[in-house]
């Protein structure tokens, strides 16, 4: 089944009034970048006068922000002052590609950005239907289990963090349940037995210190937030189905019933997870208080994190700021760690995923690409990719990248190091090729909170005793029937 999000009229439509090259001599500018995140366009403005002082090249910036920049970039794009580079995402190439107007790799005339496009990893690219290369990322982001590095270097008697995360990183499920409750007894009675990480002991100190006297909980879950868990965490058991964004696209309807049993154990995990979850005075159990937004919300997640009330805290590489204004000292003392599942090579229909794969990953994710206009001039094209080449490779456009849009840039490498240690984590799994996707972009509607996440929230995380088999199994179908319907949509 092709999927896409505009009718074929639509496409036609656009390519109909389509501007064929022609150009518009009368343009006071060499480059018109049309930008979708509006945090950065006052320093986009900057980058265009650095970059005119630079080459002597003007670069117009027109901004506008995400939620609505699909219909205004449809009318920019038909005038005759089109934007020759614009910001898209992994959803709208569709539309962009299927009009004619996205420049594929092999169409760039600038042979050092071909090779930058060539350098985007296979999970990052932007793809039309599962094939091609159609952008530069503006960024990765990416989430997974956070971590106060300090707090488990006391705990567990440490000198260096970098033999545990690697022994965490190859660590089967078991290991990370056994490791979790160590912990929990640790918090509660303060001593805890010892546990194995990739079948090396570690070892649970007797006694709380000054930086773990005021632990309250293993996690720090925000269970009043249902994207926290309804899309990124959706993310594993959709994983175990679907590969990118591009293969929830174009897949069968029939292909989502194999979602049944990664869901029925990604609830498992949750429901694990859930009675370790760490509160502002001690432990908070499943109940009514367990989805209170005054008490559960993400801005009290975050203060369990940096008030050292908890040692872990699913999320992103975008918490450290928000940790940062509550405590500097625990913002430098994050890492990123992989979350852990329970599924098995038997549960895993991905080409080429594995268990262990999945076990040992990240997912990283592109909000936003560059585009080349592909019915700009061969000129204007040129003018383009010399800007977003510069952009990203040179020391200017790098810095502006770091500095003035707090990105991690999609090209950085090992000797790069940000002030953000979460996303110096992010280079460091992309630089192994241990990242996932993010095939949880393309679920049909509002899945992952509608569906997903409102079960959880309302069937799960109120439930104080056990989630039988059988209530776990109508959530899982009920998951899976909205997922075909959704698609119906399409």
């Amino acid at each position: 089944m092709k999927a896409s999000y505009i009718s074929m009229a639509a496409v036609i439509g656009l390519s109909v009034v389509g501007l064929c090259g022609c150009g518009n001599k009368d343009k006071d500018y060499d480059i018109y970048f049309f930008n979708a995140k509006s945090e950065i366009a006052e320093s986009l403005e900057t980058v265009a006068d650095e970059y005119e002082a630079e080459t002597g090249k003007k670069v117009k910036v027109f901004t506008v922000g995400t939620t609505e920049s699909s219909e205004t970039l449809r009318s920019e794009i038909k005038s005759k002052d089109y934007p020759t580079v614009f910001a898209t995402n992994a959803i709208g190439i569709e539309e962009w590609k299927s009009a004619g107007y996205a420049l594929d790799e092999s169409g760039i005339q600038n042979e050092q950005l071909k090779a930058l496009y060539e350098s985007v990893p296979e999970a990052l690219r932007l793809q039309f239907e599962g094939e091609g290369n159609y952008g530069i990322p503006y960024n990765i982001e990416g989430y997974g289990l956070v971590a106060n590095k300090q707090m488990l270097m006391e705990i567990l008697g440490l000198d260096d963090i970098e033999q545990f995360k690697e022994d965490y990183k190859a660590a089967d499920y078991t290991e990370f349940q056994d490791m979790i409750r160590s912990l929990d007894s640790y918090i509660k009675e303060g001593a805890g037995d010892d546990f194995t990480l990739n079948n090396r002991t570690y070892q649970v100190r007797n006694g709380k210190t000054s930086y773990t006297e005021d632990l309250t909980g293993v996690i720090a879950i925000a269970g009043a937030e249902k994207w926290t868990y309804g899309n990124h965490y959706g993310n594993y058991p959709i994983s175990a189905v679907y590969s990118t964004v591009y293969d929830v696209r174009e897949s069968e309807p029939e292909r989502a019933d194999y979602l049944k049993t990664p869901i029925i154990k990604s609830l498992k995990e949750l429901e694990f997870a859930t009675n370790y979850a760490a509160g502002a005075d001690g432990p908070v159990e499943r109940g009514a208080q367990f989805i209170n937004s005054t008490a559960t919300g993400y801005d009290q997640a975050i203060q369990m994190l940096a008030e050292h009330k908890a040692i872990f805290m699913k999320n992103g590489n975008w918490i450290y700021s928000n940790v940062q204004k509550i405590s500097d000292e625990t913002a430098k003392n994050l890492i990123m760690l992989p979350v852990k599942t329970s599924l098995s090579d038997e549960d895993i229909v991905t080409e080429g995923m594995t268990a262990e794969k999945l076990n040992r990953s990240i997912p990283e994710f592109v909000s936003q690409y560059y585009v080349i206009n592909a019915k700009a001039t061969e000129e204007e094209r040129r003018e383009a990719e010399d800007f977003v080449y510069w952009l990203n490779t040179s020391d200017k456009g790098i810095d502006f990248i770091i500095n003035d849009f707090a990105f991690v840039p999609f090209n950085a490498d090992a000797d790069m190091k940000l002030d953000n240690p979460l996303s110096n984590d992010l280079i460091t799994y992309k630089m192994a090729d241990d990242l996932l996707a993010n095939p949880f972009d393309a679920a049909p509607g509002s899945w992952g909170l509608e569906s997903y996440g409102k079960y959880i929230m309302e069937n799960l995380f109120t439930q104080s005793e056990a989630w039988s088999d059988e209530q776990l199994e109508e959530i899982a179908d009920k998951c899976i029937k909205d997922w075909k319907s959704g698609m119906e949509e399409w």
